[in-house]
């Protein structure tokens, strides 16, 4: 339910995000990001983020060194007319956004809009990201009791 530290192979840290939260989304798109997802510290200045496409009809709200890191990993592959479309696709559908004094995030109405998010917004912590799922999307996609015994399988060995 919380992010926390963990030790990162290159000596810095890395972030793990985990715990479901669901909030109350404003006419202008703001929603509070939980305090315990917040990566704000004495240490930062300015709380950074990009809201990009996720994974399975998601919006993916990753923090700003993560979305470069990840951008880079992208660009260090060989030229190819593949790349350049993965390159613009991540280029084309994201977004800086940053938390104001409030802890709110803003997101474009009509971004929400696309991903079926109006007045309701659940943060989900995904290791390394967050997504942002409209309450109903996210009870429409869990799994049935096949799916549970699956995953408790994988999980709990």
């Amino acid at each position: 339910m919380e992010s926390r530290p963990t030790a990162a192979g290159d000596g810095g840290f890395a972030f793990t995000f985990h715990g479901s939260y669901t909030r109350a989304v404003d006419a202008k798109g703001r929603f509070a990001l939980p305090f315990r997802l917040r990566r704000a510290g004495a240490e930062q200045v300015e709380e950074k983020y990009m809201v990009s496409r996720g994974a399975d009809g998601t919006l993916s709200l990753q923090p700003y060194d993560v979305w470069v890191e990840n951008f880079n990993r992208l660009r260090s592959e060989p030229p190819s007319q593949k790349l350049r479309d993965y390159l613009r696709r991540m280029s084309a559908n994201s977004t800086e956004v940053t938390v104001d004094a409030q802890g709110r995030v803003a997101i474009a109405p009509e971004k929400l809009a696309e991903y079926g998010i109006d007045r309701k917004i659940t943060v989900l912590g995904v290791g390394s990201y967050m997504e942002l799922w409209s309450p109903e999307a996210l009870a429409a996609r869990a799994g049935d009791e096949a799916d549970d015994a699956a995953f408790d399988d994988a999980f709990f060995r």
